[in-house]
């Protein structure tokens, strides 16, 4: 059977994760083409990933999306864009809607599976569920959504309520990540909630990794003696990642144990980063907390550290980062935001607390890097809960299981 991935997406992070693990777990023998918008920067991530065949196609065209992410600098067509968005944004998705019958005509694909950023996220992922429905005669397709729904805004109601009632009837399901993101989907008026599911993440643990270890020792990189204890964070530097959350924290952490030291590894602009600088300066945390870019080898990276420090303060549907610590056997600090306490119960791998909540998430995590046998208690615990709920296998077979059924 041919399948067809389709999505849109302008940043690296865990979508090109899970097409990656999806392709390369799942059950059958069937053929994968991935579509993606042009400048998708992590198309070369999936790519280096995969491990069985996948032809890459990326469509030509400009969606409202991408225009708009190129043209936020200049302000005068930016003011331009936002006051015709409520009628230029749904000329674009009819458009896209007439450019996707022919690109999935001359594709030939059997089933379709879109993978969305959040819900509405990516209009071109919207058109793509239309056009398949309507013009390909094939089953319909599964909506897969990756972050929390939002809701319409007052002056744009009228035309998503449209775009939804048209999607649902051409659309099998909606599938997010867990419990809360499904329950966000409330917000949509048009989508049925007997039309959500979630199927949790899954991820390739140590003992399936097919690539080798990479040779670095991350202590040695940044100048540390090999006995520092490390906390880790891995996250985009968007502000509702939690950043100067995690950085009051550890300034408590510090406090208590001098020696400790702090990673921070994400997908960001300078802008994004300056910020978190500028808060590490504010806090005198200058050469305990170490900023870098994005990193391709987050497993090699976990298995170097002490704790892996999650303080998300909104939109986090998931926490896959959570699921590769406990691969790792590393204990998690989380917060209770959207869907993370799913998947970090406490004392089954690791602590939640409340988003507001530095001293009890630094008291956590003090613990944990004063107590080495609670740490490899809790790391076990962990691996644990991740054979039992997060494999890909797991998840791989649910989405297939649910893509070929009639």
């Amino acid at each position: 059977m041919k399948i067809i991935l389709f999505t849109e997406n302008y940043y690296r992070g865990g979508l090109d994760t899970f097409t990656a693990t999806l392709i390369n777990a799942w059950p059958d023998d069937d053929e994968f083409v991935l579509v993606s918008n042009r400048e998708y920067p992590g198309a070369d991530a999936v790519g280096d990933r995969l491990r069985r065949p996948c032809s890459f196609v990326a469509y030509d065209f400009t969606t409202y999306a991408g225009w708009a992410h190129y043209t936020r600098k200049n302000r005068v067509v930016n003011a331009v864009r936002l006051a015709a968005s409520p009628l230029l944004r749904y000329l674009f998705l009819a458009h896209e809607v007439i450019l996707l019958r022919k690109l999935f005509a001359q594709l030939q694909g059997e089933r379709l599976l879109i993978i969305n950023g959040g819900y509405p996220g990516g209009d071109a992922c919207r058109a793509a569920g239309i056009a398949w429905g309507l013009f390909s005669g094939k089953p319909c397709s599964i909506h897969s959504f990756h972050s929390l729904a939002t809701s319409s805004r007052l002056y744009t109601r009228a035309q998503e309520n449209a775009v939804d009632a048209i999607l649902v009837k051409k659309t099998k399901a909606f599938v997010t990540v867990s419990q809360a993101a499904a329950a966000s989907m409330s917000v949509r008026d048009k989508i049925p909630m007997d039309k959500v599911s979630y199927i949790y993440n899954g991820i390739e643990g140590p003992l399936q990794e097919a690539v080798a270890e990479r040779e670095f020792d991350i202590r040695r990189d940044l100048g540390l003696s090999k006995a520092a204890p490390l906390c880790l964070m891995l996250g985009a530097y968007h502000p509702h990642k939690g950043h100067a959350f995690l950085l009051e924290a550890f300034r408590v952490v510090m406090d208590a144990i001098p020696q400790a030291h702090f990673l921070m590894c994400g997908y960001g602009n300078k802008e994004e980063v300056a910020v978190v600088q500028s808060e590490v300066d504010r806090l005198g945390l200058a050469g305990r907390v170490h900023l870098l870019g994005f990193r391709d080898d987050a497993m090699e990276l976990l298995a170097q550290c002490d704790v892996l420090l999650v303080g998300s303060q909104e939109f986090e549907s998931f926490g896959l980062t959570c699921v590769e610590a406990m691969a790792r056997r590393v204990p998690v600090v989380a917060t209770k935001v959207g869907g993370l306490p799913e998947v970090v119960v406490d004392g089954e791998g690791g602590f939640c607390t409340e988003r507001d909540d530095v001293d009890s998430y630094a008291a956590h995590v003090i613990n944990l890097l004063r107590d080495e046998k609670l740490r490899k208690e809790q790391g076990e615990k962990g691996f644990s809960r991740y054979l039992q709920h997060f494999t890909a296998q797991r998840m791989a077979r649910e989405y297939a299981e649910l893509l070929k059924s009639e």
